[in-house]
């Protein structure tokens, strides 16, 4: 790959075990004399805040063993049922009748379900207008409940058919009895535990190094932006390089686990794949595949009303005014994206002045320093957040694995230029408080008690490990003159409640 027409040479891709005198040498310290002692890295990967490190803001979730995990769900045990049919007599009610039940006569509605009770009153879309209170317990045919129904208060005209065919919905109001010798009537909902299970994964990784490099100092040091950002960090020893690479990598590994992982277990329980020790690989399922049941949204065109649709469907009635804040994770182009979705609706604000020229507000011409002027301007803002009515506040995070140009190979529209398909993708992973705000985040990463952190182990030759720094090993485990580390995790991810989740996809990810 060229990045233009003064770049000497390529970068060079290699892996595993590095010779000193063949890949040191042809890759950076064989090279002609260069200006300035630093050597940019070419397609490094700029590492930003990962999954991981938005997870650990949370408290991890740590188990007594490796065993498979589970846990329940119980939903709301209010609920729609819908109609099979309604009947007067033997006759089925169409759309085109009319006065059902005129003059306090009766007539029956059939469900697929025994959820109503004696005494209650029922509505259905036009809940106000035609109550309907059920007459006695239901009767069965086969796994459908029949109930005898009237019209609940002044109705002489009746009802009409329209409001009682099959797959209209109806819920319960509530059951009135009379002010003196009331009967027992109505009775409580219970909605069952939705059970669900999921299993810890291990990885690992090893990388083997000539016990000669220990002391190998590089004729140009590499420098690594730190995390955090700041001045670039120079490694002048391979090791140190060696070392990064080492953490880098299996930390990248870690967080394409805990999102992208697909549960190799089938449904009777029997796992896919068998390792090199002829045992099986037990994999977990990652946070993808637990969100999958949870609300998808695509679209074409993207606006901010989209993502406020989505948001009302989950918040409405369920979630106070002051826990309505919500953390969207996208990549680059999907934050630009929404910044321009965003200025599209403020633009119209410019009108009555509260954009601009006003000390209330942030500056967005400020001075700077440069050569080309002595009265030099900046100009520039970008919204990352947006107050939706009804105390919805939406956030966005970029996370650098939506831009992952190697991962994720298909582009936006078919178009290169416009980067990848997942970069414009948004997840929402929070979605209020469970237990009634009282801490528990919706995903956690799970661990084992006793193996929290990495575990990290070495094979070393007699002479010198370059990974300890150690020399003249009196108890080597190898005679070859070097030496191999070994790091494994076991980790694993919950959502407790994947309708908690929301995904919003450009078409091009619709499957």
């Amino acid at each position: 790959m060229k990045l233009q027409k003064f770049q000497m040479y390529d970068a060079k891709y290699f892996k595993g075990l590095i010779s000193a005198e063949n890949h040191l040498g042809a890759i950076f310290q064989r090279q002609p004399q260069k200006i300035g002692g630093n050597m940019v890295q070419l397609l490094a990967y700029n590492r930003g805040k990962s999954l991981e490190d938005t997870l650990a803001q949370f408290p991890t979730l740590v188990l007594e063993s490796d065993d498979e995990f589970t846990w329940e769900l119980i939903g709301s045990s209010a609920r729609n049922i819908q109609l099979v049919e309604a009947r007067i007599g033997a006759t089925t009610i169409a759309s085109t009748d009319f006065n059902i039940g005129a003059g306090g006569s009766s007539f029956k509605l059939v469900f697929g379900e025994d959820w109503f009770a004696n005494g209650d009153v029922i509505v259905g879309e036009k809940n106000e207008v035609y109550p309907l209170r059920i007459l006695g317990e239901a009767s069965f045919e086969g796994t459908n409940a029949v109930y005898t129904v009237e019209l609940m208060g002044v109705n002489p005209n009746g009802m009409p058919g329209e409001e009682l065919v099959s797959g209209k919905r109806f819920s319960k109001e509530f059951s009135p009895v009379e002010s003196e010798g009331s009967r027992k009537v109505g009775d409580l909902h219970f909605a069952s535990p939705l059970a669900m299970r999921n299993e810890f994964s291990k990885l690992r990784i090893q990388h083997k190094v000539y016990g000669s490099m220990l002391k190998r100092k590089l004729v140009t040091p590499i420098p690594v932006t730190p995390v955090n950002g700041g001045k670039p960090q120079l490694f002048p020893m391979w090791m140190h390089y060696v070392d990064y690479q080492l953490e880098a990598e299996f930390s990248a590994d870690k967080n394409r686990l805990l999102m992208f992982a697909r549960s190799n277990r089938d449904e009777w329980g029997n796992y896919q794949n068998v390792g090199q020790s002829g045992n099986v690989i037990k994999q977990g399922a990652g946070i993808r595949e637990q969100m999958e049941v949870s609300y998808t949204h695509f679209y074409s065109t993207f606006k901010l009303k989209v993502i406020e649709d989505a948001l009302y469907q989950l918040s409405e009635s369920k979630l106070g005014m002051d826990n309505r804040t919500f953390v969207m994770k996208t990549g680059e182009r999907g934050a630009v994206q929404f910044h321009k979705a965003c200025q599209e609706i403020a633009s119209g604000w410019n009108s009555f002045g509260y954009l601009g020229g006003n000390a209330a507000n942030p500056a967005i011409i400020q001075k700077v320093a440069s050569p080309l002027h002595d009265n030099s301007l900046s100009f520039g803002y970008q919204f990352t957040e947006y107050k939706a009515p009804n105390g919805v506040t939406i956030k966005v995070e970029v996370d650098p694995m939506y831009d992952d140009k190697v991962r994720n190979k298909q582009y936006k529209d078919g178009d290169p230029s416009k980067g990848v398909a997942e970069s414009y993708r948004y997840d929402i992973f929070f979605v209020g408080n469970l237990d009634g705000g009282m801490g528990a985040p919706n995903i956690q990463i799970v661990k084992i008690r006793g193996y929290e952190g990495d575990f990290r182990g070495y094979q070393s030759g007699p002479f010198a490990n370059p990974f300890t720094g150690a020399e003249n090993i009196q108890y080597a485990s190898t005679d070859e003159d070097a030496a191999t580390v070994h790091k494994m995790a076991t980790l694993g991810a919950i959502v407790r409640d994947p309708s908690r989740c929301i995904s919003i996809l450009p078409y091009d990810l619709a499957s």
